[in-house]
């Protein structure tokens, strides 16, 4: 079976491999068609026939959209300067694109046919940690499993927004409860819902939990803290990304610093977890990964020291096999399978 792979990569400058493909067999990891010459492009998101890219610049904003059809003349359909600044993730909610911007505080809205701007907010506030929360830092979004409310994560303000999708108006935050606020300091990074869309998962970057929330009726409750620390990690560790499998059975986070993905088994219905285990990803710096659509394989963009590994991945126990193989990707920030919607 042929799998196909997206990456991005910081490159420092305008560089035509800052995004790449790349195609694997099961066994051999083959680059293949680069797309644009960007600057620092750290999230990329392919959706159906296209691939969404934003560049994390550090006092302004801009959006690729590319074509994945080979036999098109040319793979670039838009790149746009939009409101906010220091893009750093993507999220497709109906016909919308969401781009969070971690250096502005920003979170904006596209069209994402046409890349045209349906939304912006510029956040703020702060938190304890003076160098890391001195104002509101948006690092991620993702639309609710129902599709009715867009949810937002500011490591900044330490607050986990909840906006309601409005067809007429854009975005508004929900009046029952326009956020959650997470314990000081912690600084919410990624999240990720169960399956079931009764349960969500959020990764804490600066003190390396991992928080479960039940989700019923728009409302989010905290119910349960796990801790992904260990004794001998580097002082400066920091968790980063979160996923959970298509079958709801297991979660991986990925931890900076020790160089590992944390799993846990789900269990019941999405409420509780069980460690598994921790598992080398092959380098220190595991900025993102991501699960193949059938769960058999997980690929880790490892930022330090700049490489992309394939793992074989056991269905039933969920633990991690030894690298199958890797390729030297300097500063890859992100990894995605194609086809695949978690």
């Amino acid at each position: 079976m042929k799998y196909e792979l997206y990456t991005g990569r910081y490159t420092d400058g305008p560089s035509k491999d800052g995004v790449c493909s790349w195609t694997f067999d099961g066994e051999v990891l083959r680059q293949g068609r680069q797309y644009g010459e960007l600057t620092d492009p750290s999230y990329v998101l392919p959706q159906g026939d296209r691939l969404y890219v934003v560049e994390e610049l550090p006092d302004r904003a801009t959006v690729a959209c590319f074509s994945l059809d080979e036999k098109a003349r040319s793979s670039v359909l838009w790149h746009k300067e939009v409101p906010g600044a220091g893009l750093c993730h993507g999220a497709i909610a109906g016909n919308s694109l969401y781009v969070s911007g971690y250096a502005g505080g920003t979170l904006t809205g596209l069209d994402a046919a046409s890349g045209e701007v349906t939304f912006y907010k510029e956040f703020s506030g702060h938190g304890p940690n003076a160098l890391r929360q001195e104002k509101a830092h948006v690092h991620s979004a993702q639309p609710s499993p129902d599709g009715s409310r867009l949810l937002a994560a500011d490591l900044g303000t330490a607050r986990l927004y909840q906006f309601v999708i409005n067809s007429q108006t854009g975005l508004e935050l929900d009046e029952q409860q326009p956020w959650f606020q997470v314990g000081p300091g912690q600084g919410p990074r990624h999240f990720a819902f169960h399956p079931n869309g009764k349960w969500l998962y959020l990764v804490t970057e600066l003190d390396r939990s991992l928080l479960v929330f039940r989700y019923q009726n728009n409302r989010l409750d905290q119910v349960g803290e796990y801790s992904l620390r260990e004794k001998d990690d580097p002082e400066s560790s920091l968790a980063a990304d979160i996923h959970v499998t298509a079958d709801g059975r297991f979660l991986y986070v990925s931890v900076r610093g020790p160089g590992c993905l944390c799993g846990f088994q789900i269990q019941g219905d999405g409420g509780e977890l069980v460690p598994i285990g921790r598992f080398p990803a092959g380098g220190v710096c595991p900025r993102s990964f991501h699960i193949s659509a059938d769960g058999r394989f997980v690929a880790v963009a490892n930022q330090e020291p700049g490489t992309l590994v394939i793992f074989p991945r056991k269905e039933e126990s969920g633990l991690l096999g030894s690298a199958l193989c890797s390729a030297d990707v300097p500063d890859v920030s992100c990894v995605k399978w194609e086809d695949c919607p978690f």
